[in-house]
């Protein structure tokens, strides 16, 4: 090889070595390869490992072209649908969320495809950031003429204390000693929720435990956005 060559070749390897990134169409190119325009491939080497079906190529927020798999978009894609009911004596916990209120215990989950409420706890926790309508309903045949009697919904963010943010209640009102206020409490609400937030369920009343025994509850939560 001839000695210009030599210093050709050497020259271009110092060139390769210190523009390791290339852009097109763009005089600072922030990826190895950064193109700034359209981008078309006309052939994809076939997967290795894994079926071609299991991972697809995504372009990330920072434009970005990064490969998941079809689980991981599943998952991300994922919106929240819960519903659940209590009946019988265990509905009520001891637990005072706030003064005069309870927190209400569901026994049995309708819906929760993605775990997103305990039922030990009785604690609904948010995915993900996203705006979720949420509606409880409760209903008792124990009221007694003077009993005041609601159902609230709760929202505790981070290590604050529950904050509450929908609610129905009223005093059950009698005539001649016959009750004639409706038996079910029920309230809704629209909210914006971040990552890690929890929704909490109550009822309020004057009454012991023991004279709510007879309260039946339902909810739902729905992810809307």
């Amino acid at each position: 090889m001839e000695k210009e060559n030599i210093i050709l070749v050497l020259f271009l390897m110092i060139g390769i070595t210190c523009y390791a990134q290339v852009g097109i169409n763009t005089e600072d190119p922030q990826a190895t390869l950064d193109i700034n325009g359209n981008l078309r491939i006309r052939t994809v080497e076939k997967c290795s490992g894994l079926p071609c079906t299991d991972s697809i190529l995504v372009k990330t927020n920072g434009g970005y072209i990064q490969s998941i798999s079809k689980a991981q978009l599943a998952i991300s894609n994922n919106v929240s649908f819960v519903s659940g009911t209590g009946s019988g004596s265990t509905i009520l916990a001891n637990v005072i969320i706030i003064s005069d209120w309870r927190r209400i215990q569901f026994d049995k989950e309708i819906i929760d495809e993605n775990n997103d409420f305990d039922v030990i706890t009785n604690t609904f926790t948010a995915p993900k950031d996203g705006i979720y309508k949420v509606y409880v309903q409760s209903k008792t045949s124990s009221l007694i003429s003077a009993g005041d009697f609601g159902v609230g919904i709760f929202v505790q963010r981070g290590m604050n204390a529950p904050e509450l943010v929908a609610e129905e209640n009223y005093v059950n009102v009698s005539v001649l000693g016959i009750s004639v206020s409706p038996p079910t409490r029920s309230t809704q609400i629209l909210l914006a929720l971040n990552f890690g937030d929890k929704i909490i369920f109550g009822v309020k009343s004057i009454l012991s435990v023991d004279l709510l025994s007879e309260t039946s509850s339902f909810f739902t939560i729905n992810q809307v956005k």
